[in-house]
């Protein structure tokens, strides 16, 4: 459901082949060096971090706006794998619509976002990834304008079946083909209020199949908050249903931007998330 999201979220961390192409001179954060226009598998140490900005609505179970900033830190390199973990203290609402009409509920200084991610390192696919909301939420029942504070805590625990080889390798201007096939396997994930008396889901054992997608690559130069970067853009899209664009740089070794919305046949979006960063620490 909703954090294949910061999946995408956070994880479609592109990687790129080599090609003959010239090279250029680039200077940033005090580090001059050699870059060519085509990337490998970045090799990430423990401590590499990237925060990112992030912005997300639901429509779908559980309606919501969320956004905030969040720090994804490689804290454990298991020989096969690296695991990252990321905190944030999201701001936003969840409305009750679907499940209790009539209340909206407003996350607060005490509500935080918790998640870890485990990655392939040979590829960078993403084999499990575990997500947490919890603290605080102040509830608004109707026209009452008081804040009622109530206990939340949402929770996820996926792994993938097979590993989610979301990077195409390898890749190149002018690349198209299909991402991976993959089975999201909810171990856990449930959503409610007051320790369980205000239940929003309870699920487990169950999947999401996510079938190959087309995608195209394209080189190109974006400019965001944290500077100009030149980047593939990698664009993935299935017709009134998927659409991922990620834009991988090799100077950061991941994402600079990435955009991803779902739709219900016929066009109507039910999940949107954009991604921007905003600090790094990762070196070449």
């Amino acid at each position: 459901m909703m954090k294949w999201y910061i999946l995408g979220l956070i994880l479609s961390i592109l990687l790129f082949s080599s090609s003959v192409i010239p090279v250029a001179s680039i200077t940033t954060k005090n580090i001059t060096r050699v870059l060519t226009y085509d990337a490998d598998v970045p090799i990430w140490e423990v401590g590499d971090s990237w925060t990112y900005h992030y912005t997300e609505s639901m429509t779908y179970f559980l309606n919501y706006t969320l956004s905030g900033d969040i720090k994804l830190k490689v804290v454990e390199d298991t020989g096969d794998s690296y695991v990252l973990e990321g905190k944030s203290r999201p701001h936003g609402e969840f409305n009750g619509d679907y499940y209790y009409e009539g209340l909206i509920f407003k996350t607060t200084i005490f509500t935080t976002l918790s998640m870890r991610i485990q990655i392939r390192k040979s590829d960078l696919g993403v084999e499990s990834f575990n997500e947490k909301i919890e603290g605080f939420l102040f509830a608004k029942i109707g026209v009452i304008t008081i804040p009622i504070p109530l206990q939340f805590e949402k929770y996820q625990d996926i792994e993938f079946d097979p590993t989610w080889e979301i990077m195409p390798f390898q890749l190149y201007d002018g690349k198209y083909g299909n991402l991976s096939y993959t089975e999201i396997v909810f171990i856990k994930t449930y959503a409610h209020m007051l320790r369980g008396s205000l239940p929003f889901w309870d699920d487990e054992n169950f999947r999401f199949i996510v079938n190959p997608i087309p995608y195209t690559c394209s080189s190109e130069k974006i400019t965001i908050d944290a500077g100009t970067f030149d980047v593939f853009n990698v664009s993935a899209e299935r017709e009134d249903d998927y659409r991922f664009v990620s834009y991988y740089s090799e100077e950061v070794g991941n994402v600079v931007k990435e955009e991803i919305t779902k739709a219900f046949a016929g066009g109507t979006v039910w999940h949107s998330l954009v991604l921007e960063l905003k600090d790094w620490s990762y070196e070449p």
